[in-house]
């Protein structure tokens, strides 16, 4: 199999943007675009809620009766407690300053992989749920309601940022568009809405103190592997 040049590869991707409104354009759960959910061992270790076995290509998540109020309680109770958060919501002019500085916009070509974007899956929440220019106009102020579609949509995109704040180097508002996706994140986590790359080490850390779950007489070997090699090398014996 032939390996393409990465100009090779940019080349197949599109960023031209859909006629249709972003709002109308539905989910596509993609291969290689997202990653195994959270098992429920791992958030059990740790103590987070709703853990269970679930898939993200079947219909039923398992989320809790109560799982939009859950969520709706979660972003009034942190727009309260953080400041930074209420400015973000309020204050982006989609000037799309951070579009072309998202890496997973640039490999995708995905709008919704654009910050702006990103931060507005979470805004139009916020302006139809909470606001009441939002709850009157609806879309003509930028809001919708929080639906089971749009609960998928936070996940499979707000785990698309690596929280590199490139974005937020060339926001001229200064919005760091990373704390609004840590915030998605955690409203995600109220229900138990995580991804297994995050989740597992995070209990291999709470349960060995490494987050790829290394034994203690484990690492003790691998240690002392490291000082015979260092002693072959130098021929100083190191004792850690």
């Amino acid at each position: 199999m032939t390996l393409l040049k990465p100009e090779e590869l940019l080349r197949g991707i599109s960023y031209i943007p859909p006629k249709t409104n972003w709002m109308d354009v539905p989910l596509e759960i993609k291969p290689s675009r997202y990653c195994y959910a959270a098992g429920p061992a791992s958030l059990e270790y740790v103590s987070m809620p709703n853990p269970r076995d679930w898939n993200p290509l079947e219909d039923d998540w398992k989320l809790p009766d109560n799982w939009k109020e859950i969520v709706i309680n979660g972003m009034k109770e942190r727009l309260e407690k953080f400041r930074s958060f209420k400015v973000f919501m309020d204050i982006c002019v989609r000037c799309g300053a951070c579009a072309d500085k998202c890496h997973f916009f640039i490999g995708s070509g995905d709008p919704k992989n654009m910050p702006v974007l990103r931060a507005e899956l979470i805004r139009s929440v916020y302006r139809g749920e909470l606001t009441k220019a939002g709850q009157i106009l609806g879309r003509l102020a930028g809001g919708r309601k929080l639906t089971l579609d749009v609960l998928k949509e936070w996940w499979y995109y707000l785990y698309q940022c690596s929280e590199c704040r490139r974005c937020s180097v060339y926001c001229p508002y200064g919005i760091d568009t990373a704390e609004i996706t840590i915030i998605g994140r955690e409203l995600l986590n109220l229900l138990g809405l995580n991804i297994d790359w995050i989740a597992k080490p995070v209990a291999n850390c709470y349960r060995t103190g490494n987050h790829m779950g290394i034994q203690p007489h484990a690492m003790k070997g691998m240690f002392d592997f490291f000082c015979d090699e260092i002693e072959d090398i130098t021929g100083v014996r190191v004792e850690p």
